[in-house]
């Protein structure tokens, strides 16, 4: 079972020029034992619906209960949807997302 979860803010604005780390806490998400894993990004180009590979190079880091992924070289004009697909526990997985435009 996959879980899509939106986040706050409904839309980050970054800019094509800026590198920026995007944390997502999941303690809400979790029950007491258990600690997210097996994390997994797609950052998907809203008009062309395909994985912008080249906007997170790296893989996803996780401290805690946070998520970490570096988002980088966006192209202006356009907008996007970070996932962070993770696993909680043995069959339940969730996916945090967040809209991210670029309008410089």
């Amino acid at each position: 079972m996959r879980s899509v979860v939106s986040v706050s803010p409904d839309v980050f604005e970054m800019g094509s020029h800026e590198t920026l780390p995007i944390s997502f806490d999941v303690t809400q998400l979790l029950l007491v034992a258990e600690t997210p894993t097996n994390a997994v990004t797609s950052l998907i180009q809203i008009d062309s619906g395909t994985d912008y590979g080249a906007g997170h190079p790296t893989t996803p880091t996780i401290q805690g209960k946070a998520l970490i992924q570096t988002v980088t070289a966006l192209q202006i004009g356009k907008r996007y949807r970070l996932i962070i697909q993770f696993d909680a526990a043995a069959g339940k997985t969730w996916a945090p997302s967040l809209l991210i435009a670029c309008p410089e």
